[in-house]
């Protein structure tokens, strides 16, 4: 019941009835903003076009804004300007490396609406080209490099019925067949969550976890270290229902059997659960699943030197 606890009971309380030909079953309202964005990156009042021989000093900031619904501690935002020789720029490589000097906030879905967190600056004060360019004009491609711990929380519902393999007509819910699933704002998500009676006495479901969003995922806490390939593409998995005998295969690394590391083959993995029942009667069942991962993103614009003509 570890981490996931709170997301469940969230998911209980915001459970209400529907209309319609529902056989008196109840449907889980959205608990989350949704969408598939952590981070929002861009250039704040970004100057397009600069002047050689060391006198005209220069700003770069990074505006970061997180539409998703993840805090982001600012120790875990790491910013990196590429795309230009430090040096020739007056810096070294470590000072166009920086964290976030605040945290990033995350969406919030409140009851009167969504309230967005407050834009963070990260700026690289004072880059500066020193020397002579030849001809009246270079121009260079600036990136930032953003990477950030990120976490999806995902929910959906299992039915549990008296008879799993042979269930009487009009119970309240639906064993063999597609469930929906809700996500929080987030580039990696939960999709096609689908239930099956496995035995007698086990449920069976699947959902895949896909990369939606515009960059790319790496392992946790490995600030998107692209010179270890086995970090690519990595991300940790943690489900819970609530019930003991939760089996969940193809999770690596896990201290449980419901959580561990998988790869995102082509940007989705399937996970397969078994819940054993012990239960004798018709309910439903929440499921929590946690997906945290590294995530970079980039953006980049033009970068004009132009000859001071002196």
């Amino acid at each position: 019941m570890r981490r996931l606890l709170p997301l469940l009971v969230l998911a209980f309380l915001v459970v209400a009835c529907t209309g319609g030909e529902t056989k008196g079953a109840v449907s889980m309202t959205s608990p989350f903003v949704g969408g598939a964005q952590g981070l929002v990156i861009g250039f704040q009042d970004y100057r397009a076009e600069v002047f050689d021989g060391g006198q005209d000093p220069f700003n770069v900031i990074v505006k970061l804004e997180n539409k998703g619904e993840a805090l982001v501690p600012k120790d875990n935002v790491r910013v990196r300007i590429t795309g230009i020789n430090p040096v020739e720029f007056g810096k070294s490589e470590q000072l166009l490396t920086l964290l976030a000097p605040d945290d990033v906030i995350e969406t919030r879905k409140t009851e009167t609406g969504v309230l967005s967190g407050p834009l963070v600056f990260t700026e690289f004060v004072g880059l500066n080209h020193a020397g002579r360019i030849s001809g009246a004009s270079a121009q260079f491609t600036l990136r930032a490099d953003v990477c950030y711990l990120y976490r999806t929380q995902a929910v959906g519902k299992l039915c549990v019925r008296d008879n799993l393999l042979t269930p009487r007509a009009g119970g309240i819910c639906e064993i063999n067949e597609n469930k929906p699933v809700y996500n929080s704002g987030a580039p990696v998500q939960i999709s096609d969550f689908k239930e099956s009676a496995r035995a007698k006495d086990k449920l069976g479901f699947t959902f895949d976890i896909k990369n939606v969003g515009v960059g790319s995922v790496f392992q946790r806490n490995t600030f998107c270290d692209r010179t270890n390939r086995q970090s690519e593409n990595r991300v940790y998995v943690i489900v819970q229902s609530g019930l003991s005998g939760l089996l969940c295969t193809g999770l690596e690394g896990g201290d449980i059997m419901a959580e561990g590391f998988v790869t995102l083959y082509g940007g989705s993995k399937t996970i397969s659960c078994t819940q054993a029942v012990s239960s004798r009667s018709d309910y439903e069942q929440v499921i929590g699943v946690e997906v945290v991962y590294d995530y970079e993103q980039t953006v980049q614009d033009s970068l004009l030197v132009k000859s001071a003509g002196e």
